[in-house]
């Protein structure tokens, strides 16, 4: 009987911790932590990259004020990222994306592909939008005043 007891002792405790360990590798991760975990100094410059059109160049251009940035940011943080496996993405079809990159003064980038709801960290690390779809009308009035 007090075999039964402890073995049963065991097997509630291997069980809670298994939960406790599953719920702290959740994959998906809110911003801050996406961001603080693989950059060391703070984003300082937006490049915004608006697919070419009818035989048309691709329009490109850049904003460095700190307040875009942070505004850009914050609005980032409303959303939980999951990381996911680029083979199994199929983004790079025959339809040109509009982006928007992210860089800091150490050459770290990320690249944030709007149609798809996806972020990519210095072309090695994507991650979806899990609470999505981003909301592309405060994305596109972003972009808008954003525009030279």
């Amino acid at each position: 009987m007090k075999i039964r007891g402890v073995l049963l002792a065991l097997l509630v405790a291997s069980g809670f911790y298994v939960m406790i360990q599953t719920l702290n590798e959740s994959s998906s991760n809110p911003f801050d932590w996406l961001y603080a975990e693989h950059t060391d100094t703070p984003f300082s410059t937006i490049t915004f990259r608006q697919p070419s059109l009818h035989e048309q160049s691709a329009t490109t251009w850049e904003v460095d004020q700190v307040e875009e940035v942070d505004r850009l940011l914050q609005f980032l943080q409303a959303y939980d990222y999951e990381r996911v496996d680029p083979n199994t993405l199929e983004l790079f079809d025959d339809q040109p994306l509009f982006t928007i990159d992210l860089r800091d003064d150490s050459g770290n980038r990320m690249t944030i592909l709007i149609e798809e709801g996806i972020l990519i960290q210095n072309d090695r690390l994507y991650y979806e939008v899990v609470n999505g779809p981003l909301q592309v009308d405060w994305l596109m009035e972003f972009i808008l005043s954003n525009k030279p």
